[in-house]
């Protein structure tokens, strides 16, 4: 599965998913200097939690939408 930050905008874990051909992303981050998966952020939670409610993309990221 493709990774993506948690500071990464949801602009930019969008162009990811596009690169990458997925249509979700784990997001990770280090804590104490071991990887942990704080949750995913898919395809449709960009569109139906970002998107069609009018939020930014560029302001919001991928930490701020992702699920557990």
């Amino acid at each position: 599965m493709t990774t993506v930050h948690p500071d990464a905008s949801i602009a930019d874990a969008s162009r990811r998913m596009r690169e990458c051909g997925a249509t979700e992303l784990l997001v990770m981050s280090e804590i104490h200097g071991e990887a942990r998966a704080l949750g995913v952020v898919t395809a449709q939670d960009i569109v139906l939690r970002v998107l069609a409610v009018g939020l930014d993309p560029a302001v919001l990221t991928a930490g701020d939408i992702a699920r557990a």
